[in-house]
């Protein structure tokens, strides 16, 4: 009943699928490519960084180096360290303790040279910074 006059006939590529398959081969061609690049890449990176002359600012030996702290005063012998005398309670824990303070329990354990398990007696006087 109904003949087409004009048939259309696919090429072999769109019969399977559009676009262009690649290989394994392939595939493990181009990989290999992109990784050489960028290892060349990341060698020329170091060799730049080795050997460009540093021109920024020296650091002393030994002085600790921290991103973005400013060293408005440097610290001196003749400052003191302020602290609170406190008179350990019955019931009293170091973590509580802190916590009464706002200040971290390992603090106060290292000015009060406090050892594991970090045991409190009542009577006991330990120092708090301020």
């Amino acid at each position: 009943m109904f003949k087409f006059k004009n048939q259309l006939e696919l090429s072999p590529r769109l019969k399977s699928g559009v676009g262009r398959s690649y290989s394994k081969n392939q595939l493990l061609k181009i990989s290999s490519f992109v990784f050489l690049l960028a290892a060349i890449g990341l060698t020329i990176n170091s060799l730049w960084i080795v050997f460009s002359k540093n021109t920024g600012t020296k650091i002393e030996a030994g002085a600790p180096q921290v991103l973005g702290a400013t060293d408005t005063q440097a610290p001196s012998d003749t400052q003191t360290l302020q602290y609170v005398e406190y008179k350990v309670k019955k019931g009293d824990t170091l973590f509580n303790i802190s916590q009464q303070f706002n200040i971290h329990w390992m603090t106060i354990a290292t000015l009060n040279n406090l050892k594991s398990p970090f045991s409190l007696k009542p009577g006991q006087t330990i120092k708090i910074p301020k």
